[in-house]
């Protein structure tokens, strides 16, 4: 069985995950262990990383999932920011899965 039960339980626990699990430090310790001996990752890179891991950024992977898993049914792509933050607002009556 699946983390989540069904695609409201995705939509409002997910992206939120995402965001907090998706955090600079990772991938700068990442990128680290792969970045060839005696290098080092540039700043801006990881500048650019952290400005690209907000809300609508997470807001937009959550529609590439629904577009990808489910053909785009639930969430239209012109107000997909809208449809995310009301789904994320739900977490109220849904329980939250980390």
């Amino acid at each position: 069985m699946g983390k989540y039960a069904n695609h409201e339980e995705l939509g409002a626990n997910a992206p939120v995950n995402w965001r907090e699990n998706t955090r600079p430090e990772l991938y700068l310790e990442g990128m680290s262990t792969i970045t060839p001996p005696g290098m080092k990752l540039k700043a801006e890179r990881v500048n650019r990383f952290k400005a690209k891991i907000d809300q609508p950024h997470s807001t937009r992977w959550h529609l590439n999932y629904d577009v990808a898993m489910f053909g785009g049914t639930d969430i239209p792509g012109p107000s997909s920011e809208t449809k995310q933050m009301r789904l994320e607002e739900m977490l109220d009556h849904i329980p939250r899965k980390k």
